[in-house]
């Protein structure tokens, strides 16, 4: 397996609510662009009737070596409990057969 390009949610407090000035549009894309963010994506939300705005920032990248080892490492295990559900299945599977033509 390869490594997997990741999209990640980067925590930012944009304080645009009720308009924001240019300067501080620019102050905050700077900031944004050293943490590596490299998509903004702005939503309305509709609550109960009141329309409000969600706005959240994304960094997309590699996945690094401890996030592919930990996705790797979930994925065997996860292999690993279905082998073993199936092979349990087969084990009853077998009983379930043998005792059935044994008094037949």
């Amino acid at each position: 397996m390869e490594k997997q390009v990741k999209r990640f949610t980067v925590p930012f407090d944009f304080d645009w609510t009720y308009g924001v000035t240019i300067e501080k549009l620019r102050k905050d894309l700077d900031e944004l662009e050293k943490l590596g963010v490299k998509e903004i994506e702005i939503e309305t939300e509709d609550i109960y009737g009141d329309t409000s705005i969600n706005i959240q920032a994304f960094c997309i990248r590699l996945e690094t070596d401890d996030e592919y080892n930990k996705r790797i490492n979930k994925e065997r295990e996860r292999q690993e409990a279905i082998k073993q559900k199936e092979l349990a299945d087969l084990e009853w599977l077998k009983k379930k057969y043998e005792y059935n033509t044994k008094h037949e």
